[in-house]
C-alpha cells in the first residue's frame, strides 16, 4: 500500500465546533444524501493543495481549511485560510520546517518555502525538477497541481465523455504528460530523446511508404490480370445482354415448369388407368373361375340326363333273385326336367358371362392403348425437359454469370481504384519530417511496456466489474482514453457509463502507479463514480455492475487509498467495514447520525 494518504480533512471557525471527517489508508467512503456536503470534502482537499476555487461560502462562518497528511517520510498538516493563498504548515519531513509556505514561487528576495515542494518530497521527489511544456521543449517547473486532477477526480469530471486523464486545455496537456512520464520514469526528456523519437519517426513513415507502395503495385498487377478479363465484354451492352438472359432464363423456366405439371398430370392419369387394368385382370380371372364352373355344372347335369335315359332302356326285374317271388311293379321318378330346367339357367348365366367378358376385354384393349399413348406423351415430354428446356436454361445460367463475373470484376477494379486512392491520400498525408526543427511530442514516450501492461490492467479490472459483453478493452493513446469493444466509451450507452469507465481508469491508473511508477502520491478521490446510473432513461446499467464496481474498490483498496463520496441512495449494500473499509455516513437529519460534513449547516 502507497505510503501518502491523507488523515483528516476539517473545516474551522470563530465560534464554530470543528468540522471533521478521520480518513485511513485504504478504502473511504463517505455515503450521504444530496447537500450534505460530501463534494465539499474533495473541494476542501484540493483547496489546502492551492486551488484558487472556496469550497463553501463565507456566509457559513467557516474560513479555515486544515488537511492532514501522512507520508512515507513524516507527517504533515496544511492549513488555509480562505482567501489566503499562502498556508501554515507542520510537519516533520526531513529538510522542512513548519511555518509559513507559498502555494507558488515568488520572486521576493527572501522566499517562503514552497508548499509544493514539500509534497513533491514526501513521496520522494527531491530538489526542483522542470519538464518540457509545450513542442518547442521550452520548460517550466514541475509542481503538485501539474498531476495533482489524476489524483481528484470531481463530479463535474467523472462523467466526461472526454479522458478523465488528460486535461481539456491544450496548453495544459503537454504539461501534464510530462509531469506523468516524470512520475513513471524519473526521467526529464530532453532534445537528445526527441531527437532518437524523430529516427524512429523517420524510419516508421519510410517503412509505411515501402509498405504502402508495394500494396499499390500490387493492386495494379491485380487490375492488369482483371481488365484482361473485360475484354471479352468489349462491344456488349452487358445490363442488356444481362436483362435478356434473365428474361430468356424466366420464359424457359415457365416452360419447364408447365412441362413438369403436363408430365405430372399424365403420370397421375396412367396410375389411374394402371390401377383399372389391374381390376381388369382381376375380373377375368374370377369370370375364368366362373366359366369354368359353368362348365362343370353343364358337364353334371348332362351327366345326369344322359344316365336317366340309358337307364330307362333296361326292363326292371318281375321276380325276386332271392326267393324267385314276383316283385311289386313300381313307378320310376324322372330329373330329366328338372336337369333341363337348371342346363337351361345355367346357359343362360353361361352367355351372360361371356358377353361380360366380352365388354371387359374390350374395355381392357382401349385402356392398354390409352396407357400406350399417356406414356409415350410422358416421354415426350421428359425427354422435352432433359434434352431441350434444361440445357437450354442451363446455358442461360452460365452465361448470366458470366455477366455477373463481369460486374463483380467491374467492382473489383472500383475497390481497387478506391484503396489505391486512399493509399496515396495516406502517402501524401504522412508528416514530414524537417531534419532541422525536432519537436517534442510526449505520447511518443509511453513505450509498448506501458501499452501492454494499461491495456492488460483495464481489460482484467471491466471483466471484475462484470461489465456487459466485454469482449476487448484497450488504452487508445491518441485520445488517452478507454476503448471498449472497439468503441469509444461516450458511443456506448451514456452519461452512467462514461461516470463507470472514468472511475475504472481512475482507480487502473492508481494500480499502475503502485506497481510501476518512480514516483506514486498513492491516493485517488472519486466525487460519485455512479453519476448517472440512476438515470434508468438513457442508462441501462445493471445492478450488478455497480455492485461489481464497489467490490472493485474493496479489492484494490491494498493499492493505495481510496475516497469515494456517493449518494446513500445509489450505493450497493455491501459489508463494506467488514471489508476493512472506512464508511463516513451523512443523514441529512433523516435519522440518528450526523447530518453533513459542516456541523451546524443544515
Amino acid at each position: 500500500m502507497g505510503e501518502f494518504y491523507i488523515t483528516k480533512v476539517t473545516a474551522k471557525g470563530s465560534g464554530k465546533q470543528d468540522s471533521s471527517v478521520d480518513l485511513r489508508p485504504g478504502l473511504n467512503i463517505i455515503q450521504g444524501r444530496s447537500n450534505t456536503g460530501k463534494t465539499c470534502i474533495i473541494k476542501c482537499i484540493d483547496f489546502c493543495f492551492g486551488s484558487k476555487t472556496k469550497p463553501f461560502d463565507d456566509s457559513f462562518g467557516y474560513d479555515t481549511i486544515d488537511l492532514s497528511i501522512h507520508t512515507g517520510k513524516g507527517n504533515i498538516t496544511i492549513s488555509r485560510v480562505l482567501g489566503k493563498n499562502q498556508v501554515e504548515v507542520t510537519t516533520d519531513v526531513p529538510g522542512f520546517d513548519s511555518g509559513t509556505y507559498d502555494l507558488r514561487p515568488s520572486k521576493k528576495k527572501e522566499p517562503l518555502p514552497i508548499l509544493s515542494d514539500l509534497l513533491l518530497s514526501s513521496i520522494g521527489i527531491e530538489g526542483e525538477h522542470h519538464i518540457v511544456s509545450n513542442k518547442d521543449f521550452n520548460k517550466r517547473r514541475l509542481t503538485w497541481r501539474t498531476f495533482l486532477h489524476i489524483l481528484l477526480f470531481h463530479v463535474s469530471e467523472i462523467a466526461k465523455e472526454t479522458s478523465v486523464i488528460e486535461p481539456e486545455q491544450g496548453t495544459e496537456k503537454t504539461p501534464f504528460l510530462s509531469s506523468l512520464l516524470f512520475l513513471l520514469s524519473g526521467r526529464d526528456f530532453a532534445e537528445s530523446d526527441a531527437k532518437t523519437k524523430k529516427e524512429i519517426r523517420v524510419a516508421r513513415k519510410r517503412a509505411v511508404e515501402e509498405y504502402v507502395n508495394k500494396k499499390i503495385q500490387s493492386a495494379a498487377d491485380k487490375k492488369k490480370d482483371l481488365q484482361k478479363n473485360l475484354d471479352a465484354f468489349n462491344g456488349v451492352d452487358v445490363e442488356q445482354a444481362m436483362q435478356d438472359v434473365i428474361d430468356s432464363l424466366q420464359n424457359t423456366e415457365t416452360q419447364i415448369s408447365e412441362a413438369v405439371d403436363q408430365s405430372r398430370e399424365l403420370l397421375s392419369q396412367i396410375l389411374r388407368l394402371q390401377s383399372r387394368a389391374a381390376e381388369c385382370d382381376l375380373l377375368q380371372t374370377r369370370y375364368a373361375s366362373l366359366k369354368t364352373q359353368y362348365v362343370s355344372d353343364i358337364k353334371r347335369l348332362s351327366f345326369i340326363v344322359n344316365g336317366e335315359v340309358e337307364i330307362g332302356h333296361v326292363p326292371q326285374n318281375q321276380i325276386c333273385p332271392f326267393c324267385d317271388g314276383k316283385l311289386p311293379a313300381r313307378s320310376k321318378k324322372t330329373y330329366i326336367e328338372s336337369a333341363q330346367a337348371e342346363l337351361d339357367r345355367i346357359m343362360l348365366q353361361m352367355n351372360g358371362l361371356e358377353e361380360t367378358e366380352n365388354d371387359l376385354n374390350q374395355e381392357k384393349q382401349e385402356i392398354d392403348e390409352n396407357l400406350k399413348s399417356l406414356q409415350a406423351k410422358r416421354d415426350s415430354i421428359e425427354t422435352m425437359i432433359e434434352k431441350e428446356l434444361q440445357p437450354q436454361a442451363d446455358a442461360l445460367r452460365q452465361s448470366l454469370n458470366g455477366y455477373r463475373a463481369y460486374i463483380q470484376i467491374k467492382q473489383e477494379l472500383q475497390v481497387i481504384d478506391d484503396f489505391a486512392s486512399s493509399w496515396e491520400t495516406d502517402l501524401r498525408e504522412l508528416p514530414s519530417e524537417d531534419e532541422s526543427h525536432i519537436e517534442y511530442h510526449p505520447k511518443e514516450y509511453f513505450d509498448d511496456t506501458f501499452q501492454e501492461r494499461i491495456d492488460t490492467m483495464l481489460k482484467e479490472a471491466l471483466t471484475e466489474c462484470a461489465y456487459e459483453n466485454l469482449t476487448t478493452a484497450r488504452f487508445n493513446m491518441k485520445d488517452f482514453d478507454i476503448e471498449v469493444n472497439g468503441h469509444k466509451k461516450a458511443d456506448v450507452n451514456g452519461q452512467g457509463y462514461c461516470s463507470f469507465l472514468n472511475s475504472v481508469v481512475a482507480i487502473v491508473f492508481r494500480s499502475y502507479m503502485e506497481k510501476y511508477a518512480t514516483y506514486n502520491p498513492g491516493f485517488v478521490i472519486l466525487d460519485t463514480p455512479l453519476l448517472g446510473l440512476d438515470q434508468g432513461i438513457a442508462d441501462t446499467a445493471p445492478e450488478s455492475m455497480r455492485t461489481a464496481l464497489f467490490n472493485f474498490f474493496i479489492n484494490h483498496q491494498n493499492d493505495g487509498q481510496i475516497i469515494i463520496l456517493e449518494n446513500i441512495r445509489h450505493i450497493p449494500k455491501l459489508e463494506y467495514e467488514k471489508a476493512g473499509a472506512n464508511v463516513i455516513t451523512f443523514t441529512k437529519g433523516l435519522e440518528p447520525g450526523r447530518y453533513g460534513f459542516l456541523l451546524d449547516v443544515q
